[in-house]
């Protein structure tokens, strides 16, 4: 029987809270998604494997992640109850280190991600890759780790080319390669013309971690006559091919 709700593009947001299920049998839930800076593709996921009494949080890799069962909001891990056990902690603010990371591929004997080549699409994959990668403000402190977590930046502004215009309340990726392709950007804060539109991250021009902000190549005028997006919208092909066909005309290269 085919999986309900079946569909390549998936909210970061709905994944937040689904039950996680190991091999063993024992749950945790899903906490957060951390992404790497230089290429926004999802590295690892933070679960809790704890208690009400006291959390139990750890880092898994991408490689261990099975697909969800989305109808029964589950997510089967390919991990043990061992090595969540034996899994290196990590610190109660979540900044994860070069060297953090080197010491838990090695716990799960894993390849790291770095240091390889990335694979061409071959347009099979859209929007085609690589994605455009927003580059970091210049006066930004330089920080230990290259890895941002979805909880981090979500909330941050958006400066358009001629003002702000509201915050991110989504990430969307691709689960064929968990590239992060669309931001789901909130503009109520801009009322009266309150709503949710889809921009590609393709078009993001720079980051800042310090102000909370990313700067967009489009124009507020474009992003309010965007077409509006619910929360249930399949994000199909079609869909995607019309949002790009609307916003290219306005794009600032």
């Amino acid at each position: 029987m085919p999986q309900k709700n079946k569909k390549m593009k998936r909210s970061l947001k709905e994944l937040l809270g689904y039950t996680l299920e190991i091999k063993d049998g024992n749950k945790g839930k899903t906490k957060d998604f951390l992404f790497d800076e230089k290429t926004w593709i999802i590295r690892y996921m933070e679960a809790d494997f704890g208690n009400w009494l006291e959390s139990k949080r750890v880092l898994i890799p991408r490689v261990f992640l099975k697909p969800p069962i989305w109808e029964d909001r589950l997510f089967p891990v390919d991990i043990s109850q061992s090595d969540i056990e034996k899994c290196p902690d990590i610190e109660d603010k979540l900044t994860v280190s070069r060297q953090y990371e080197e010491e838990m591929h090695k716990h799960y004997q894993t390849n790291p991600y770095w240091g390889g080549a990335v694979a061409a699409s071959r347009g099979l994959l859209f929007p085609p890759r690589p994605i455009g990668i927003p580059k970091k403000a210049v006066a930004e402190d330089e920080s230990k780790s290259i890895l941002r977590s979805f909880n981090q930046v979500e909330g941050y502004h958006i400066q358009a080319i001629n003002g702000k215009l509201g915050h991110i309340d989504d990430i969307i990726i691709d689960d064929t390669d968990w590239q992060i392709v669309y931001l789901i950007v909130d503009t109520k804060n801009w009322l009266p013309w309150s709503k949710k539109v889809v921009i590609s991250a393709d078009w993001m021009d720079d980051i800042s971690y310090l102000k909370k902000e990313i700067k967009i190549r489009l124009k507020i005028e474009t992003i309010k006559n965007a077409p509006e997006y619910q929360s249930n919208d399949n994000i199909s092909l079609q869909y995607e091919k019309s949002l790009y066909d609307y916003y290219s005309q306005s794009l600032i290269k």
